[in-house]
This record gives structure tokens, C-alpha cells and sequence, in this order.
């Protein structure tokens, strides 16, 4: 697969958590950095499954979720 598309509305709370998981990477270099060897990591070991991918960054992403406040 060479791309993954995900559509939220504009009014949903899925799009609020992607603007403030964004907006916090954007300001914090060193977890942007962190994270980026996680998607590089997990894409190397799961380059056709995106399922497997997803749950190899999850715990990453809960991470600076929480650290987000969300």
C-alpha cells in the first residue's frame, strides 16, 4: 500500500485529536524526532500491513496523547 487516507469531519473530536497530536509534535522537536524512529521502525518491520504498523506505533502515539492532555 502506498498511501492511507483518513477522513474525519470537520465538527468530530477525531479531528481535534489529530490537530493536537500535530500541533505537539510541531512544538516539541525531540518528540517529533522520537517518533518519526518509531513510524521508521515499524515501517521497515511491517512494510505491507498497515494493521501491524499501526499497533507497532500505537503505544508511541497513546504517549504523546496523554501528553497532550487527551
Amino acid at each position: 500500500m502506498r498511501h492511507n487516507l483518513y477522513v474525519c469531519p470537520s465538527y468530530s473530536n477525531e479531528l481535534k485529536r489529530h490537530i493536537a497530536f500535530r500541533d505537539f509534535l510541531r512544538a516539541n522537536n525531540a518528540e517529533r524526532d522520537f517518533y518519526a524512529v518509531i513510524k521508521t521502525l515499524a515501517a521497515k518491520h511491517y512494510p505491507n500491513d498497515i494493521e501491524s504498523y499501526m499497533i507497532a506505533k500505537n503505544p508511541c502515539c497513546k504517549e504523546i496523547l496523554e501528553k497532550c492532555g487527551i
